[in-house]
């Protein structure tokens, strides 16, 4: 079975986790994992294998980068979260070599040609469904890997990965964990409950003392502060301004056309018949391919073997929407009635027959007129986007105090920014951007009034700041706030009662001095009776919904509760459970779910079987 796996990497599900892996290594650089870097350095051994204090410097780059951008911050890390993170990047390290050499260990390998092949398919280096060495090449470039670098880092990974999807796809469960996993998340409770708002206790007229607003006023003067707050003088550098001052002639058009033809034919297109025969049937591929030559009904042979390929690719289809692992195959049909060599997939053996075919078509530039001129504009800005970026960057870094220069000399009009603070924007210029605030507020712009370096607003936009106007954090006068403390105080107050009284309402309920009615009539509310809800019901309170099902099974008596809600507390009592049921469809979909859930924490456990084992040594001073 594990040879099967091997076999089939190529597969759907393989591709999409090893290239998102490959990706992600190459774009950080973590290449040097495996190849090692100029220092000698030792930070950490695996099993004698070493772990260089270059590599660790690499793994720790690429997740701080990763933690800034999922922040959108560009702060400088604290003392603890940046040995943290030198903790995190060891580790992963540690874990990476661990891996590498369990999988060579048990007698993983992977050949060139899987290495090749692998990289064919990735769709991040193709253009219309073909690989393009084009492509390849200017990606590779931004992430300074070397042809050989990137593609050891493919056999790497694709070595690592083996064991992973072995384990994943060999996994298995029995009926009765998917009848208990059904019964679990399709499980239904009933359930009654009795919201007391704040607003029970606020129309009452609560009455707040002075002494007590003074004195949270004291207590909490940081609330009651004007934020700090700066505008800013900025130059704005944009793709899209500069497609609007580029006004091309009919010349520079049909030129630009010309050289793009491609871009302006309609890709061919097909209407296909797709036969999907198991991979237990794949001596029957002749037998199926001479009945179609011979006039043989498509139609009948796929009611016979219905692929479920072939219902997504209804219609007219172009190359780019059909599976890549198909592509190659559909390309090589011409004409109609034209059968496709077969094509085997983790799916079963593909047989793909050309029902209708039509050839690629040049669009004429008058058709299209309007698209040439956009794409030749925006190629133009892109053109002139890059030379003023780094003229933008120079000019401003020479003349530190002043955009004036910079502005002269790129024409561009220095704009200036609504006041905003370090959190948060009111307006809806640059000042939203959370890392134009941060260096506003950097001591390099705020204090000593530098130009900040270039902030990349988005791809295709930069700016460059400068202080013009700085205000300070003030205190507000207790008689501006006053009528704001008074109300969050009444606030507080009736949430305090409103669980006191819910307390005391389950209370009485346990002990069975008052009934659910009784309750309602004495206080004036009023209980709703959803009946049985599921976990996933929208009937009611999110939070009233996760206690019933945090609850224990009700025996002779209901089983009672107080919650939390957004607007007061309520009281529940859960009376009843019943085991959820599920139909045939679903009982599939629950035994894959169930099979990957089993398949990945068996994995997990066996990474961490391998990391009790290995014999790892980590240098005092890493």
């Amino acid at each position: 079975m594990l040879q099967t796996i091997r076999d089939h990497t190529q597969g759907w599900i393989a591709g999409t986790i090893i290239t998102i892996i490959i990706i992600t290594f190459a774009l950080w650089g973590i290449h040097t994992y495996f190849s090692g870097g100029a220092s000698t350095n030792i930070v950490a051994t695996v099993n004698n294998a070493e772990i260089t204090k270059s590599q660790l410097a690499l793994a720790y780059e690429r997740l701080r980068r990763q933690v800034q951008a999922q922040s959108g911050s560009l702060s400088v890390l604290s003392p603890k979260e940046d040995t943290l993170l030198k903790q995190r990047a060891l580790q992963s390290l540690v874990q990476l070599q661990v891996l590498k050499q369990a999988s060579l260990s048990q007698d993983y390998r992977i050949s060139l040609n899987q290495v090749e092949s692998y990289l064919e398919s990735m769709p991040e280096f193709q253009i219309n469904g073909q690989f393009s060495l084009t492509r390849f090449q200017e990606i590779l470039s931004t992430t300074l890997l070397s042809t050989g670098e990137f593609l050891d880092l493919i056999k790497t990974s694709l070595l690592i990965d083996q064991p992973k999807l072995g384990v994943i796809f060999t996994s298995f469960a029995l009926p009765s964990e998917v009848d208990h996993t059904i019964s679990l998340v399709n499980q239904e409770r009933k359930i009654n409950y009795l919201v007391i708002p704040q607003q029970y206790f606020l129309k009452k007229g609560l009455v707040v003392p002075v002494t007590k607003v003074t004195t949270y006023y004291q207590q909490h003067k940081a609330q009651f502060k004007t934020p700090e707050q700066v505008n800013v003088e900025y130059l704005e550098l944009s793709v899209k301004d500069l497609m609007a001052t580029i006004h091309p002639t009919n010349d520079m058009l049909n030129k630009f056309y010309n050289d793009n033809i491609n871009s302006y034919t309609r890709p061919a297109q097909w209407q296909l018949a797709v036969i999907q025969l198991p991979l237990s049937a794949q001596n029957k591929t002749q037998q199926v391919i001479q009945e179609l030559n011979h006039g043989g009904s498509s139609s009948k042979i796929l009611k016979q073997y219905p692929s479920e390929i072939g219902k997504q690719l209804q219609g007219w289809v172009t190359l780019n929407q059909i599976p890549p692992d198909l592509q190659k195959a559909v390309s090589g049909l011409m004409k109609p009635g034209q059968i496709s060599v077969p094509v085997v997939t983790a799916q079963g053996v593909m047989l793909i027959q050309a029902v209708a075919v039509k050839e690629p078509e040049v669009q004429p530039l008058e058709k299209v007129k309007t698209q040439v001129s956009v794409a030749y504009a925006r190629q133009k800005a892109e053109e002139q986007f890059t030379e003023m970026r780094e003229r933008l960057a120079t000019i401003t870094y020479e003349h530190p105090d002043s955009l004036q220069p910079a502005a002269h000399a790129l024409n561009l009009p220095i704009k200036t920014s609504e006041l905003f603070s370090k959190e948060k924007s009111r307006g809806e210029g640059i000042s939203n951007n959370k890392r134009v605030r941060d260096t506003a507020f950097n001591d390099d712009v705020l204090n000593l009034k530098n130009n900040s370096d270039l902030i990349q607003i988005s791809p295709e936009e930069v700016v460059v700041i400068r202080m013009k106007s700085h205000t300070s954090s003030a205190l507000l006068p207790l008689e501006s706030v006053y009528r704001q403390i008074e109300e969050r105080l009444k606030l507080d107050e009736a949430n305090q009662k409103a669980s006191q009284l819910a307390e005391l309402i389950k209370q009485k309920l346990q002990e069975g001095t008052a009934s659910p009615s009784q309750v309602a009539q004495s206080y004036h509310l009023s209980w709703s009776a959803p009946g049985f809800v599921g976990r996933y019901s929208t009937k009611i309170d999110s939070a009233i919904l996760d206690t019933a099902f945090q609850l224990p099974r009700p025996q002779a008596h209901p089983v009672y509760a107080t919650v939390k809600t957004p607007l007061g507390y309520a009281v529940m009592l859960l009376e009843q459970i019943k085991a959820g049921t599920v139909d045939k469809k679903q009982n599939a979909i629950f035994m894959e779910q169930v099979q990957n859930s089993e398949g990945l924490l068996e994995y997990e456990l066996y990474k961490q079987g391998l990391m009790k084992k290995a014999k790892v040594a980590i240098e005092s001073d890493s």
